[in-house]
């Protein structure tokens, strides 16, 4: 007596028929278009997380520079003060009153005070010369 066969299913080596060629190309082509989209995306995401790091960094080694050095610039309102008996301008804070920089007039500077209508007539002719006679 023979026994049954038995059915089996295994790899086997099948050629492609035009149609199937044609289908797997199709297939093979969406394949390498979406790694393709898929590195640029890592890339811009790579990209962008590189630089909020960096921008962390950076603010870490701001704030360690201003706890090493005690002190850190900032943008503060300061009144500027023309001084026309010393021919300086000083810059003084609004908030604590400390002059924080003094620098020579510029010759603008100095020219300023000879056409200012609101001084009185000593103050505006203090430093000139007058002709005698005139």
């Amino acid at each position: 007596m023979s026994k049954p066969e038995e059915l089996v299913t295994m790899e086997v080596k099948c050629f492609l028929t035009e149609e199937e060629k044609i289908e797997r190309g199709s297939e093979l082509a969406q394949h390498v278009q979406n790694a393709e989209q898929l590195t640029d995306e890592k890339k811009e995401r790579a990209a962008a997380y590189k630089t909020k790091i960096d921008t962390h960094r950076l603010e870490a080694v701001a704030l360690s520079e201003a706890l090493q050095a005690g002190y850190e610039y900032r943008q503060t309102e300061c009144r500027k003060v023309i001084n026309y008996a010393m021919r300086t301008v000083d810059f003084v804070r609004t908030d604590t009153g400390e002059l924080v920089q003094t620098r020579p007039m510029e010759i603008g500077e100095a020219q300023e005070q000879m056409f200012d209508d609101t001084l009185s007539g000593d103050e505006r002719h203090k430093g000139k010369i007058t002709l005698l006679g005139r």
